[in-house]
């Protein structure tokens, strides 16, 4: 647990004010914020006695009442046995209920500017979620709903509706806590294409702590014991500037709805396209996500098939990527900006010629927008307490600088919130210091649609498709001067063009303008699983094609271990799960490449290359 305590110190930001970042912008709703708080929180006893002692109330509720109302004093007893913790469920959710059933009236009487936006509902506790790819329970969870009196206070859990998890111990193991809380919210992420950071709570005994995982760092308040005055009011007012506060300060994407009525989404796309400049967006609609973002840090990268036209919406012509790249603040450089790469790709290999059917073309793109005034970026969901992290946390160094003195091995839990496309940052000066990297979101519709490498029917199409991927990779370098830098079963796709199966290079995130000498200044970027050696250890010396030719063998052995086709792939998944049924200790052949540190993955990758 020592090394674990190493990862999760890493990657965590300790700011005693986070929950800030939730209070409404209008400054009438904060008013309204600070008013409901101060009249929920000093009466919070009595309203629980009301509801322990009204007969009308069902009988669970009036002993969660119970509960809460000992909790908030301190003399909550725990079970006898090993999740002691549980007693703190219905308490806490009892604290939820009082909160939604005091906005409620707002919902219903108030003017349009003072009621409340939404109301947070606690779930039954102690479920497990659907829409998880693991079989684990969740201790609490809160989902929104437009009034509490109308809701149905949903039985189980689903990750797609999950507003924020909660994880509660009975004793102070906030390591612990932490841990879970990384697990349950990657999951969140997985189940929510349009979801831009989360929100999260630990439970202590009567400790609270609210925590924002942002896509670098998890930023966790300091220490609400409700048993205080203080304390409880400060938990009250965020739940209860969750419930003013815009829909993108609870973690959404304004810009990405889901219809219930026809099932698809509705995504907003940037205006700028290859021949124009201006603003415009243009709508898409998409059924499914193909590429899920799940795990807990880094580019956050989706993927949607999609169509201009709704009616078409089942015969997509396009595909949505959506991500959060790094970027310097402020800075007009294009040599970052995936769409800027590839129009010039495409531009030069047309000027000299070259069929660029086998090439992925942007139709339009750039940054995602929240409303007509502020690009969705880092700023923007820390907005107002980024300065102030900043200032809070002198000189603590970026991401990039601290991976190789805070190398660890993962426990799961922790593993599952790296993700095996969790890339290192690639910042142009490594000598400056980001306590937040700087991160803005981008969304390009871009052409042809590519499949997944596991929807090849044969290894002879593989091999078509990679070598033709590796071809276009060598031309883009030695045509346009762009290295790739980021090789992986992720990024090359397999098209068709006149009938015959072709492979395609996509993602150009990490790509970077080269000089004649075709090197670059070493720094680490890259999907760790496939980074070579070189990259991974973060050495000295200057990157080449070498490293990207080497991400491809790591590429090769990758499908050869886990399959190629969707059937291979789950009767490999099937075996491993069987192993751990009856070895706990055992670990998958490549299970340093997706959980270890890079100095683990490196240390692997040299064994494998010895035998």
């Amino acid at each position: 647990m020592d090394d674990a305590r190493k990862e999760r110190d890493y990657r965590r930001l300790d700011f005693d004010d986070i929950a800030r970042s939730a209070l409404p912008k209008n400054s009438t709703l904060r008013d309204l914020v600070d008013k409901r708080t101060k009249e929920i929180s000093p009466r919070l006893d009595d309203i629980l006695v009301k509801r322990s002692q009204d007969p009308a109330t069902p009988a669970l509720v009036r002993q969660a009442a119970n509960l809460c109302r000992e909790w908030l004093r301190g003399e909550l007893t725990p079970n006898n046995g090993p999740r002691n913790e549980k007693v703190i469920y219905p308490a806490h959710a009892a604290l939820i209920r009082c909160i939604a059933d005091h906005l409620d009236p707002e919902l219903a009487a108030a003017s349009d500017t003072d009621k409340a936006k939404r109301v947070l509902l606690p779930y039954a506790s102690d479920m497990k979620p659907t829409g998880s790819d693991e079989r684990i329970r969740i201790d609490g969870a809160l989902h929104s709903c437009a009034n509490a009196s109308s809701s149905d206070n949903k039985l189980r859990p689903e990750y797609r509706d999950i507003v924020l998890v909660a994880e509660a111990k009975w004793y102070r193991e906030q390591d612990e806590a932490y841990a879970q809380l990384i697990r349950y919210t990657r999951q969140v992420y997985a189940n929510q294409p349009n979801r831009r950071f989360a929100w999260g709570v630990t439970i202590c005994a009567t400790l609270v702590r609210v925590v924002l995982f942002e896509n670098d760092r998890m930023v966790s308040s300091k220490d609400m014991d409700v048993t205080t005055s203080t304390g409880i009011a400060a938990y009250v007012k965020f739940i209860v500037s969750l419930c003013f506060c815009e829909e993108h300060q609870l973690g959404y994407d304004p810009s990405m709805t889901w219809c219930s009525e026809n099932k698809y989404w509705i995504i907003k796309c940037p205006g700028r396209t290859p021949d124009n400049d201006d603003e415009q967006s243009a709508t898409y609609y998409a059924r499914d996500l193909v590429f899920v973002a799940d795990h807990l840090f880094g580019r956050h990268t989706r993927g949607f098939y999609a169509s201009a036209d709704p009616e078409l919406v089942d015969q997509p012509d396009t595909f949505i990527k959506d991500a959060w790249p790094h970027a310097e603040r402020g800075s007009e450089d294009t040599s970052r900006n995936e769409l800027a790469i590839l129009q010039d790709i495409v531009q030069q290999l047309e000027k000299r010629g070259i069929d660029t059917k086998g090439y992925v073309r942007p139709v339009r793109g750039g940054t995602v927008r929240l409303d007509d005034n502020h690009d969705d970026d880092t700023d923007i969901v820390l907005d107002p307490v980024v300065g102030d992290i900043e200032a809070a946390h002198p000189r603590m160094g970026t991401i990039a600088e601290n991976d190789e003195t805070n190398a660890s091995t993962l426990p799961a839990e922790l593993a599952a919130g790296r993700g095996k496309d969790d890339e290192a940052c690639a910042i142009d000066d490594s000598s400056r210091v980001e306590v937040i990297p700087y991160r803005v979101h981008r969304r390009l519709a871009l052409k042809p649609i590519g499949k997944p490498l596991y929807a090849l029917s044969s290894p002879y199409e593989l091999i078509i498709v990679l070598a033709d991927a590796m071809t276009a990779h060598s031309k883009i370098l030695n045509l346009c001067g762009y290295l790739h830098r980021d090789i992986s079963t992720n990024n090359i796709l397999a098209i068709e063009v006149d009938g015959r199966v072709r492979g395609v290079l996509i993602d150009f995130d990490c790509a970077i303008k080269v000089g004649s000498q075709r090197r670059v200044r070493a720094e680490r970027t890259g999907t760790p699983s496939f980074m070579s050696i070189n990259n991974l250890r973060n050495s000295s010396v200057e990157r080449s094609e070498l490293d990207d030719w080497e991400s491809l063998l790591y590429v090769v052995c990758w499908l050869g271990v886990h399959g190629v086709s969707e059937e291979e792939q789950s009767s490999y998944q099937a075996f491993i799960e069987g192993k751990y049924k009856t070895d706990k200790d055992f670990k998958p052949p490549l299970y340093a490449w997706e959980n270890g540190s890079f100095e683990e993955v490196a240390d692997s990758k040299e064994r494998w290359a010895e035998v």
